[in-house]
Protein backbone atom coordinates (compact mmCIF):
# COMPACT_ATOMS: atom_id res chain seq x y z
CA UNK A 1 0.00 0.00 0.00
CA UNK A 2 1.35 3.43 -1.00
CA UNK A 3 1.22 6.50 1.19
CA UNK A 4 -1.89 8.64 0.90
CA UNK A 5 -1.20 12.17 -0.34
CA UNK A 6 -3.58 15.11 -0.14
CA UNK A 7 -3.71 17.94 -2.62
CA UNK A 8 -6.12 20.59 -3.83
CA UNK A 9 -8.45 19.40 -6.59
CA UNK A 10 -8.82 21.07 -9.95
CA UNK A 11 -11.28 20.70 -12.82
CA UNK A 12 -9.55 17.65 -14.30
CA UNK A 13 -10.49 15.78 -11.10
CA UNK A 14 -14.24 16.35 -11.59
CA UNK A 15 -15.06 12.88 -12.99
CA UNK A 16 -13.40 11.15 -10.03
CA UNK A 17 -14.95 13.58 -7.54
CA UNK A 18 -18.38 12.78 -8.95
CA UNK A 19 -17.69 9.04 -8.56
CA UNK A 20 -16.83 9.58 -4.90
CA UNK A 21 -20.02 11.61 -4.43
CA UNK A 22 -22.03 8.77 -5.97
CA UNK A 23 -20.29 6.09 -3.92
CA UNK A 24 -20.70 7.95 -0.64
CA UNK A 25 -23.97 9.80 -1.00
CA UNK A 26 -26.01 8.15 -3.78
CA UNK A 27 -29.10 10.19 -4.61
CA UNK A 28 -28.09 12.82 -2.03
CA UNK A 29 -24.81 13.61 -3.76
CA UNK A 30 -23.80 17.07 -4.89
CA UNK A 31 -24.57 17.56 -8.58
CA UNK A 32 -21.90 18.28 -11.20
CA UNK A 33 -22.35 22.06 -11.11
CA UNK A 34 -22.11 22.19 -7.32
CA UNK A 35 -18.91 20.14 -7.29
CA UNK A 36 -17.48 22.29 -10.10
CA UNK A 37 -18.34 25.45 -8.12
CA UNK A 38 -16.47 24.12 -5.07
CA UNK A 39 -13.43 23.50 -7.26
CA UNK A 40 -13.31 26.84 -9.10
CA UNK A 41 -14.69 29.49 -6.74
CA UNK A 42 -12.33 31.73 -4.76
CA UNK A 43 -14.25 31.24 -1.49
CA UNK A 44 -14.27 27.43 -1.62
CA UNK A 45 -11.78 24.62 -1.99
CA UNK A 46 -11.74 20.89 -2.55
CA UNK A 47 -9.06 18.57 -1.23
CA UNK A 48 -8.51 15.06 -2.52
CA UNK A 49 -6.78 12.11 -0.93
CA UNK A 50 -4.78 10.02 -3.39
CA UNK A 51 -2.95 6.74 -3.34
CA UNK A 52 -0.86 6.82 -6.46
CA UNK A 53 -3.28 8.22 -9.05
CA UNK A 54 -6.43 6.84 -7.40
CA UNK A 55 -8.65 9.34 -5.59
CA UNK A 56 -9.87 7.73 -2.35
CA UNK A 57 -11.63 10.66 -0.71
CA UNK A 58 -12.46 14.32 -0.86
CA UNK A 59 -13.34 17.29 1.31
CA UNK A 60 -15.35 20.29 0.10
CA UNK A 61 -15.09 23.47 2.13
CA UNK A 62 -16.17 27.10 2.21
CA UNK A 63 -14.15 30.06 3.49
CA UNK A 64 -15.53 33.32 4.87
CA UNK A 65 -12.67 35.67 5.66
CA UNK A 66 -15.22 38.38 6.53
CA UNK A 67 -16.42 36.58 9.67
CA UNK A 68 -13.35 34.30 10.03
CA UNK A 69 -15.37 31.10 9.54
CA UNK A 70 -14.70 27.92 7.66
CA UNK A 71 -17.36 25.37 6.82
CA UNK A 72 -16.77 21.76 5.89
CA UNK A 73 -19.60 20.94 3.51
CA UNK A 74 -18.51 17.37 2.90
CA UNK A 75 -15.87 14.82 3.76
CA UNK A 76 -16.24 11.66 1.70
CA UNK A 77 -14.14 8.50 1.64
CA UNK A 78 -14.75 5.53 -0.65
CA UNK A 79 -16.64 2.86 1.28
CA UNK A 80 -13.92 0.24 0.93
CA UNK A 81 -11.30 2.64 2.38
CA UNK A 82 -13.19 3.96 5.41
CA UNK A 83 -11.61 3.44 8.80
CA UNK A 84 -8.07 3.80 7.46
CA UNK A 85 -7.41 7.39 8.56
CA UNK A 86 -8.21 9.08 5.25
CA UNK A 87 -11.11 11.07 6.68
CA UNK A 88 -8.95 12.23 9.59
CA UNK A 89 -6.17 13.28 7.22
CA UNK A 90 -8.65 15.24 5.08
CA UNK A 91 -10.07 16.94 8.18
CA UNK A 92 -6.58 17.92 9.34
CA UNK A 93 -5.76 19.39 5.92
CA UNK A 94 -9.06 21.33 5.83
CA UNK A 95 -8.14 22.90 9.13
CA UNK A 96 -4.65 23.77 7.85
CA UNK A 97 -6.20 25.64 4.92
CA UNK A 98 -8.65 27.38 7.25
CA UNK A 99 -5.78 28.49 9.50
CA UNK A 100 -3.84 29.78 6.47
CA UNK A 101 -6.81 32.10 5.83
CA UNK A 102 -6.80 33.26 9.46
CA UNK A 103 -10.13 31.57 10.22
CA UNK A 104 -10.94 30.90 13.87
CA UNK A 105 -14.31 29.09 13.80
CA UNK A 106 -15.03 25.92 11.83
CA UNK A 107 -18.37 24.15 11.41
CA UNK A 108 -20.01 21.16 9.78
CA UNK A 109 -23.15 19.05 9.85
CA UNK A 110 -23.01 15.31 10.36
CA UNK A 111 -25.76 12.72 10.26
CA UNK A 112 -26.70 11.91 13.86
CA UNK A 113 -26.35 8.16 13.17
CA UNK A 114 -22.76 8.49 11.87
CA UNK A 115 -21.07 7.68 15.18
CA UNK A 116 -17.60 7.15 13.65
CA UNK A 117 -17.56 10.61 12.05
CA UNK A 118 -18.97 12.23 15.20
CA UNK A 119 -16.22 10.59 17.26
CA UNK A 120 -13.56 11.83 14.82
CA UNK A 121 -14.86 15.39 14.91
CA UNK A 122 -15.17 15.35 18.70
CA UNK A 123 -11.58 14.08 18.99
CA UNK A 124 -10.48 17.16 17.01
CA UNK A 125 -12.34 19.60 19.26
CA UNK A 126 -15.70 19.91 17.50
CA UNK A 127 -18.68 20.28 19.83
CA UNK A 128 -22.35 19.56 19.06
CA UNK A 129 -24.11 22.93 19.12
CA UNK A 130 -27.56 21.85 17.94
CA UNK A 131 -29.64 19.07 16.47
CA UNK A 132 -31.20 19.61 13.05
CA UNK A 133 -34.33 17.50 12.64
CA UNK A 134 -34.89 15.89 9.22
CA UNK A 135 -31.74 17.57 7.86
CA UNK A 136 -30.95 14.57 5.64
CA UNK A 137 -34.60 13.73 4.97
CA UNK A 138 -37.57 12.54 7.00
CA UNK A 139 -36.41 10.92 10.23
CA UNK A 140 -32.71 11.59 9.53
CA UNK A 141 -31.45 14.30 11.87
CA UNK A 142 -28.02 15.89 11.84
CA UNK A 143 -25.82 17.48 14.44
CA UNK A 144 -24.39 20.93 13.82
CA UNK A 145 -20.85 20.83 15.20
CA UNK A 146 -18.47 23.69 15.68
CA UNK A 147 -14.87 24.24 16.69
CA UNK A 148 -13.47 27.54 17.88
CA UNK A 149 -9.76 28.19 18.00
CA UNK A 150 -8.27 29.60 21.14
CA UNK A 151 -7.90 33.22 20.08
CA UNK A 152 -4.88 33.69 22.34
CA UNK A 153 -3.00 31.12 20.27
CA UNK A 154 -4.61 31.79 16.88
CA UNK A 155 -2.43 33.11 14.04
CA UNK A 156 -2.76 36.78 13.29
CA UNK A 157 -2.89 37.94 9.69
CA UNK A 158 -1.30 41.33 9.16
CA UNK A 159 -2.03 43.04 5.89
CA UNK A 160 0.09 45.87 4.59
CA UNK A 161 -1.60 49.19 3.89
Amino acid sequence: MQAVNIRQADEVDLPELLKIEEDCFGSERFNTETVRAFVIRDDTFVLIALEGNEILGSAMCMVSELDLRGKIASIAVLKQRRGTGIGAALLDECEKVFRSHGLVRYSLEVEASNSLAIALYASRGYVVKSSLQDFYGAGRPAFYMEKKLDLQNAPVNVRSA
